[in-house]
């Protein structure tokens, strides 16, 4: 079955045969044949015709969205091949690091999915697996917390800015009434921290905290900032996460002796080798450049 006998078939619904055959540039009796045959191969009459005047038939009517949406995939199925001729993505995979907050990809990730002819598919893991996935081929870009690699060899990368933590309990919890935190200090009580849980002891000792032996960890941050609120310990988070409870008053910041009010927390965004040769790959960087929320946007 002939692609362009089908487009044919698809004017002539929309007008007439010979206005189908002036828009291919081709002879009317040349489209009728086609149509014809079309008639012949599928065994079924697309149109009534009578004297000169042709109509689509009952059964043009019925296949008539079947054959839109044919059209419309094939279509979408050369636009695909073109792009892919010029080494163009068609599915663009962006990974993000766990617990990286919203800031650092939102904006980016909205202009992203305007390019109507990419892909995208979005994901978080741990860095370690996001670099092995970058290296490997099977991520197209990786938002991460900054390394302390001096310079990547296995990919492309570029400092996008940072985010502030800030150490945060409940006015009610004791630490509250200090004026100036220490380690010390920390350490009789509990930290609430937000990561995930490993199934292997080697991995759980990476992610206990540093500040207190008595911990209690959150996969998702909601449940932790309800504890927090209910003074069961205190934690450290991204300012952006807490900001509300903050100025309601539900939760404070710790000044403490061995950090500023805030932590800068540094975002590096990185992409696979090559990438920047497609014209769809660098928008993408660049909108990540651009568009990210961090501060200090310089990169």
């Amino acid at each position: 079955m002939n692609s362009l006998h089908l487009k044919a078939l698809l004017l002539a619904t929309r007008g007439s045969i010979s206005s189908a055959a002036r828009q291919l540039g081709k002879k009317q009796p040349q489209v009728s044949q086609w149509i014809s045959d079309l008639e012949i191969e599928l065994g079924v009459e697309l149109f009534e015709r009578t004297g000169n005047r042709t109509s689509l038939s009952q059964a043009g009517r019925q296949l008539l969205p079947h054959l839109i949406h044919t059209l419309s995939q094939l279509e979408q199925f050369e636009k695909s091949a073109e792009l892919l001729a010029k080494q163009e993505p068609i599915v663009l995979r962006i990974g993000i690091e766990n617990y990286i907050p919203d800031l650092a990809f939102t904006q980016p990730l909205a202009v992203t999915l305007d390019l109507a002819q990419i892909s995208v598919e979005v994901y978080r893991a741990d860095l370690s697996q996001l670099q092995q996935d970058l290296t490997l081929g099977s991520v197209d870009i990786i938002i991460a917390h900054e390394s302390d690699i001096l310079h990547h060899t296995d990919f492309q990368y570029c400092r996008l800015g940072y985010y502030q933590e800030v150490l945060v309990c409940s006015p009610a919890h004791p630490l509250a009434k200090l004026p100036v935190i220490s380690t010390a200090d920390l350490g009789e009580y509990r930290e609430l921290v937000w990561g995930e849980a490993q199934q292997n002891e080697s991995s759980l000792l990476d992610h206990m905290p540093g500040f207190s032996a008595r911990y209690s960890l959150f996969s998702d941050v909601q449940p932790l900032i309800a504890m927090l609120k209910h003074s069961k310990g205190f934690a450290f988070l991204p300012a952006e996460l807490v900001d509300a409870e903050i100025i309601n008053g539900q939760l404070l910041t710790l000044e403490c002796d061995f950090e500023t009010m805030t932590i800068d927390r540094r975002i590096e965004l990185c992409w696979r080798n090559g990438l920047t040769f497609s014209q769809y790959g660098r928008q993408v960087i660049d909108a990540f450049k651009v568009n990210h929320q961090l501060v200090n946007k310089s990169v």
